[in-house]
């Protein structure tokens, strides 16, 4: 992961990154937003990134930044590299930005300027945008496994969103893999193929559970078909996965799961289907169809938990899947709950 990294963003953002005393690849986010400091996110929350160097830990409950860790203003060789990317050409608005963020913090920020996201754009499109505008839309890209979120300009004709200009943000997303992180979960693997929907919020670990009990049903022998449509899974490059899905899962991946379902059934015939995130009505009908079919699921869905999903397209699925694992926070306890015992 930090060959891909240091692939994917431009000298100086790394080498910025890496002087905050976090390991890049432990991340789970880099956020890059142009004229604004650089923000990294992990287990120990969000934090702004020094330009030479450290860590300011952000405070939910306050407007300020509480500490600054791993300081490192001696380091010529990151002040260097940081230089790279902020030279006496800023724009206003970066001018603006960064005496508002010193006022703040107490120490100059790394800056990120728009040169920062266009060469990460044009490293995770190939030098060709045009070429990723079906994804772009769809608000990512995907970088050797790494998903990419991206803000900008939308474009819409005739009431649809056809693409986006003027990209200013980007969420570069790292996959991590945890061996283990099934906990309880696990001795549902025991019982066979079942049909398993992990609810939680954003960023709370649903694709991090998602692959573990992938690879452990794979383990066991059980042939297992993985839809991995945002390549965030498996995070397959160049026909192989970086990340260990198991040896009995086929993967598909960067295809749209509701175009592909019918025809891998019949082809692939797998015991358990794999998908992440189920949105609309569209994707809880073509859950609802596979396992009528006679083949296991194993999906997962943003929400706050169970209650969330009353009155919405997604009730319907408390008839048709046999476990539901609630997610609150990344590392969390997950609490399993049987058909039967959801109470919606």
């Amino acid at each position: 992961m930090e060959r891909i990294l240091k692939t994917l963003l431009r000298t100086g953002v790394y080498e910025a990154v890496s002087g905050s005393g976090r390991a890049p690849e432990s991340l789970y986010e880099i956020r890059l937003r142009t004229g604004k400091p650089l923000v990294v996110c992990g287990k120990f929350g969000s934090g702004i990134v020094a330009k030479d160097g450290g860590l300011s830990i952000a405070s939910k409950s306050r407007s300020v930044f509480e500490k600054t860790v791993s300081a490192r203003g001696d380091n010529a060789a990151q002040n260097e590299a940081a230089a790279k990317n902020d030279g006496p050409d800023m724009t206003a608005a970066k001018d603006k930005s960064l005496t508002a963020a010193q006022k703040t913090l107490g120490f100059e920020p790394f800056i990120i300027s728009a040169e920062d996201i266009e060469y990460t754009l044009g490293v995770a499109s190939g030098h060709s945008v045009y070429a990723v505008s079906d994804k772009l839309v769809k608000g990512y890209i995907s970088f050797c496994g790494i998903r990419i979120g991206v803000s900008g300009e939308g474009v819409t004709e005739n009431g649809r969103l056809t693409a986006f200009k003027n990209i200013n943000s980007l969420n570069v997303r790292i996959p991590h893999e945890v061996k283990g992180c099934a906990g309880g979960a696990a001795r549902i693997v025991d019982e066979g193929p079942r049909n398993i929907l992990v609810i939680s919020p954003p960023g709370a670990g649903k694709t991090t559970l998602l692959r573990e009990l992938t690879r452990l049903y794979s383990e066991r022998a059980y042939c297992v078909l993985l839809i991995d449509e945002r390549n965030e899974i498996a995070a397959v490059s160049d026909g192989g996965s970086l990340l260990d899905a198991g040896d009995f899962t086929d993967i598909i991946s960067g295809a749209e799961k509701r175009l592909i379902y019918e025809n891998v059934i019949r082809a692939m015939r797998p015991e358990m289907i794999v998908v992440d995130e189920l949105f609309g009505r569209a994707d809880a009908d073509s859950v609802c169809d596979i396992i009528r079919s006679g083949v296991r699921v194993m999906a997962s869905l943003h929400a706050d938990g169970l209650d969330a999903l009353r009155g919405t397209e997604f009730e319907k699925l408390k008839d048709v899947f046999d476990y539901f694992l609630i997610l609150e926070k990344p590392g969390g306890k997950i609490a399993v709950i049987k058909k039967g015992d959801a109470l919606f």
